[in-house]
């Protein structure tokens, strides 16, 4: 609102439609109950947004009408200009990928350095400012461990908020192998809890049964059968394929209460809140990334009841792994697990996991510490002596390394 007010434009980016579509109703929801004498125009811009709303909402960006756009992935096509950003939020930011992140900085920077035209609501830019670039807000649930966060984003300011929401309670996580056994233990605990009054979100890793993995749970093959052995709740069933109308009506009624099986995939990981949804049982769990199973975890214990997450094993090799997850509820520890699981991929490129030969000697998942104190130290150096002329070794062994650079040449 800040910058708005300075007359300037805000862009809002998230992954998917219905998160977009929340963000959006808030907004504007808060926006009606501020008393601001000119309300700023605020506009939702996705790939359901109809061709000729699209074309006036994207002539209204360039002109600097809209003030504040809340959108998906749509916000990065190129021909989405902007008339002068100054700050752009990405939430969620973990769900995009590399190349979809490139492609949102390079757009910022873009309209920064050819924003010519005066900025929405104002007379005129302040002089000297054609350059400035937007101001960027990166957010996500699914925290990094702070070394790789140091190596990704060392020029940016890092907040981490460790503890849970005001009165949620910690969710419990149990662990099963998908046998005979593992599915009876599973469905007397989700019986229990709908006969609680509780809600049941089933969430799987495919829609439709595949011949290529047959081991694989699929949410539409499910739905007879899991409808059947909970004769008496009623069961609803939401995945990508489905049109916007759709989805909305599924999560309408799971969340009045009309459905209490809701058998899903993960779309529902991000932007779903119903708080008296209670357990969370995830099929094939093996499939899932730790940082993705936490997410997940996350949909219940948003309510006032004690809440569980069971989730369910193909084989027993893979349950090791998950017991990471039954341990502890701490997203940042289990960042640090997933790196040393996964790897760091390539930092520089396009490939997200893997122990690659990123640096000569050290490995970041085991001596990341040495990074903090590094970056530690050379903040420390630069508050003393920003042009380096205290520290003139340094400076002649960085001008060598980097013969470009505006210590010396």
């Amino acid at each position: 609102m800040e910058v708005i007010g300075s007359g300037y434009q805000a862009a809002f980016m998230v992954p998917t439609e219905l998160l977009a579509v929340q963000h959006y109703e808030h907004l504007c929801e808060l926006l009606e109950n501020m008393e601001v004498q000119a309300k700023p125009s605020v506009a939702l811009l996705t790939g359901s947004t109809p061709s000729k709303k699209s074309r006036m909402i994207r002539k209204d960006l360039q002109t600097g009408d809209i003030s504040m756009i809340i959108g998906t992935h749509s916000l990065i096509a190129d021909n989405v200009e902007f008339s002068a950003l100054r700050i752009a939020v990405v939430d969620e930011q973990h769900r995009f990928g590399v190349i979809q992140r490139g492609r949102f900085n390079s757009k910022l920077y873009t309209a920064s350095v050819n924003s010519t035209m005066a900025p929405a609501n104002s007379d005129g830019p302040p002089k000297g400012d054609g350059y400035m670039a937007p101001h960027i807000l990166a957010m996500s649930a699914t925290p990094i461990p702070r070394t790789l966060a140091l190596a990704l984003y060392g020029d940016m300011s890092l907040t981490q908020i460790t503890d849970l929401p005001p009165g949620r309670l910690p969710v419990e996580t149990y662990i099963f192998e998908g046998n005979d056994n593992g599915f009876e233990e599973v469905y007397t605990m989700m019986l229990e809890e709908l006969e609680a009054g509780g809600k049941v979100y089933l969430v799987y890793p495919v829609i439709e049964q595949s011949e290529q993995l047959p081991q694989l749970r699929a949410a539409s093959a499910d739905l007879e059968a899991i409808s059947h052995k909970f004769q008496g709740y009623r069961c609803g069933l939401l995945h990508g394929r489905m049109k916007s109308d759709e989805k909305d009506e599924a999560l309408r009624r799971f969340k009045t209460g009309d459905t209490h099986i809701l058998l899903s995939t993960q779309v529902i990981e991000i932007g779903v809140d119903v708080p008296d949804a209670t357990m969370m049982v995830v099929m094939n769990a093996e499939r899932f990334g730790i940082a993705q199973l936490h997410q997940l975890r996350g949909r219940v214990g948003r309510g006032v009841r004690k809440s569980k997450c069971i989730l369910v094993a193909s084989t027993a090799s893979s349950l090791n792994r998950l017991k990471v997850l039954e341990k502890s509820s701490d997203g940042f520890h289990l960042a640090n697990i997933d790196l040393l699981l996964r790897g760091p991929g390539d930092l520089l490129g396009k490939k997200q996991s893997g122990h690659l030969p990123e640096f000569p000697i050290a490995r970041l998942e085991i001596d990341g510490n040495i990074l903090q104190e590094a970056h530690a130290a050379a903040l420390r150096v630069l508050g003393d002596s920003h042009d380096l002329d205290k520290f003139p070794a340094l400076k002649i062994e960085l001008s060598m390394r980097q013969p470009l650079c505006l210590l010396g040449d």
